[in-house]
């Protein structure tokens, strides 16, 4: 029998959650896909159906404008699945997925990855978690964008990184940082702003910037300073 899977589980733990023969049939049948920096994994509107299973990489779930301007959705890490939703809806791709790194990923027809879900209660609920949890963080973003100026969503944006940080002699260093272009892309603003509001709070002492690293010197007024809304 499947342990059901805990509300904060990652999509690595999908195919623990499926019951055996299904899982054997299908690490024996999938197809795995080595994938370079910089290159796509998923283009948006697509007609493609396959889940993908992130092994080992990260990824970036993108838009793109007509003006070639990039939108930040999502970044998928070792665990996540990717592009669950068309083998749901049998919708075109609504987003691009793109190599941050090197990837290493298996890719799942959505005939088995239904047929996964069918049989393994665990499963399901899996992905009904992480779906969920997509919600709430969405309806962040969309509160912060409509709501809070852009540095309040910088400074957000950085206690949410921080989360992901390591701890170490009482401050959190995020390594690699994304760069400025891309905490930009992140909270919806240019990247003139972001070069601001950092260079702003280095002066207060709050933050240390370093090169691909960003280390959060003062984490309660971090908190503070941005939830004083």
């Amino acid at each position: 029998m499947s342990v059901l899977p805990a509300a904060g589980a990652r999509g690595g733990d999908f195919l623990a959650c499926v019951t055996e023969p299904a899982r054997s049939a299908i690490l024996r049948r999938a197809r795995p896909i080595r994938l370079s920096k910089g290159r796509t994994l998923v283009e948006k509107d697509s007609r493609s159906t396959n889940v993908f299973l992130l092994r080992e990489g990260t990824a970036q779930v993108v838009l793109y404008s007509p003006a070639g301007r990039e939108v930040w959705i999502n970044t998928a890490g070792p665990g996540d699945l990717i592009g669950e939703l068309a083998a749901l809806d049998g919708e075109p791709r609504s987003t691009s997925v793109v190599a941050l790194t090197d990837l290493s990923v298996i890719s799942m027809p959505a005939s088995e990855f239904l047929n996964c879900l069918k049989d393994s209660p665990a499963a399901a609920l899996l992905l009904a978690r992480r779906l969920a949890a997509g919600m709430r963080k969405l309806t962040e973003q969309v509160y912060e964008l409509n709501l809070l100026n852009v540095q309040t969503r910088i400074q957000r944006e950085l206690l949410r990184l921080a989360k992901a940080g390591e701890r170490r002699d009482g401050v959190i260093e995020i390594c690699p940082a994304p760069t400025h272009a891309e905490l930009a892309s992140r909270i919806g603003t240019h990247r003139e702003a972001v070069t601001r509001e950092l260079r702003t709070l280095a002066k207060d002492n709050i933050i240390k910037s370093g090169r691909r690293s960003l280390i959060i010197l003062d984490l309660e007024r971090l908190e503070r300073i941005a939830y004083q809304y």
